[in-house]
C-alpha cells in the first residue's frame, strides 16, 4: 500500500464521518458533502492500485546512456 492509497482511504473514512455528523444534525448539505468526500477517496484509492499495477506490468525507461551506446558504431 502506497501513501496515495492510504491518503484515498483516509479520505473516504473523513467522507464517511462527515455524512454520519449531516445524518445526526439532519443537514442535506453535509450529507452531500461526506458522500461526495468519500467517492473522491475511493476514486483516489482506486487510481493509486491501478497506477501501480501499470508501474509494475511495464519495464522502466532505458537510461539515455544506454541508448547511445545502442547507436555508436561497433569496434573493429
Amino acid at each position: 500500500m502506497n501513501s496515495d492509497q492510504i491518503h484515498g482511504h483516509w479520505r473516504e473514512v473523513k467522507g464517511w464521518a462527515l455524512e454520519q455528523v449531516g445524518r445526526v444534525t439532519h443537514d442535506p448539505w453535509k450529507r452531500i458533502a461526506g458522500r461526495r468526500e468519500r467517492l473522491l477517496g475511493r476514486l483516489e484509492a482506486s487510481l493509486a492500485e491501478s497506477r501501480r499495477i501499470a508501474e509494475m506490468s511495464f519495464p522502466p525507461p532505458h537510461t539515455a546512456a544506454s541508448a547511445e551506446d545502442r547507436r555508436r558504431p561497433a569496434a573493429r
